[in-house]
């Protein structure tokens, strides 16, 4: 593919012209100004099942080639307007998916957005997200379509209490300082009862307050200008993140395949994150 080598601790956001693309490249363009990090801009797109019918692949190719370069040429422009330091361009005629998760492996961040342009691109990009999400090797932060400008809210971070968790946790109090902004800590807890915050001193759920207290002793220790709170939500893990995450900026979690209906890191709370959040989306992959 030829671009990993080359993305080696760079921040990289995939771009295809959509609204939320324009809106990953801006976010990305401002976390690489404040990490001081070079910024690359990432268009891959395939053939995929025209390669397999009577058509022109030649000329098909091209035209993609030329689209992409017009693409990634109004994406640099943009993204200078950030201030960025360095800011780099590569155009891939591959899967998006195999592109993105190949640069995933050396760069510092995948920055993407949620849907792309058209009914066969809007496919497409959704299952990059997802795919990403689910399997890159460094954080993914997905621009969700819908989602407010930023407002200074926070970052809310999900953290259930074991050690998968505990990169998201580190990753969000970084991106919380770097942007000046309160970080949240949140664990869910289902019990049967309906949705509802539960009070520090309410004397239920005591195990999940003690938890949090303890990562809250950790992250302030290392970040101690952090404005930090922590809440405690009751209800199905993925209804009362999206719930908490409501007026925030970004939502932190990292995957997992774990299928239970108390966990909140679930693989399926991660989709549904992805797909439903109110806000941008980061994703922290768990420590190799």
């Amino acid at each position: 593919m030829g671009t990993a080598h080359d993305v080696a601790g760079h921040v990289v956001v995939g771009v295809d012209g959509s609204e939320t693309s324009v809106r990953a490249v801006d976010w990305a363009a401002d976390q690489a100004r404040l990490e001081k990090r070079p910024l690359t801009l990432l268009h891959a797109a395939t053939l995929g099942t025209l390669a397999g019918l009577d058509v022109d692949t030649r000329t098909i190719s091209a035209a993609m080639q030329a689209d992409g370069r017009a693409v990634l040429h109004r994406a640099h422009e943009r993204a200078a307007e950030h201030g960025v330091g360095s800011v780099h361009s590569d155009l891939v005629l591959d899967d998006p998916r195999t592109v993105l998760l190949d640069a995933s492996r050396h760069a510092h961040l995948l920055v993407v957005g949620s849907r792309g342009r058209g009914p066969v691109s809007s496919l497409l990009l959704g299952s990059v997200s997802v795919a990403l999400t689910q399997h890159a090797r460094c954080p993914v932060v997905v621009c969700r379509p819908g989602a407010p400008p930023e407002s200074g809210r926070g970052v809310l971070v999900a953290t259930d209490g074991l050690r998968h968790s505990e990169p998201a946790v580190e990753w969000g109090a970084r991106l919380a300082e770097s942007r000046g902004w309160p970080l949240v800590l949140v664990r869910t807890v289902f019990d049967g009862r309906p949705p509802s915050r539960v009070p520090p001193d309410s004397g239920e759920h005591d195990e999940a307050w003690t938890h949090l207290r303890a990562v809250e002793r950790q992250v302030c220790h290392l970040h101690p200008s952090l404005d930090l709170s922590l809440r405690v939500e009751r209800g199905l893990s993925d209804e009362a993140i999206i719930r908490a995450a409501t007026g925030m900026d970004v939502v932190v979690l990292g995957p997992h395949a774990r299928r239970s209906i108390a966990g909140i890191l679930d693989l399926d709370v991660t989709k549904s994150l992805v797909e439903r959040a109110p806000c941008l989306v980061a994703v922290v992959p768990p420590r190799d």
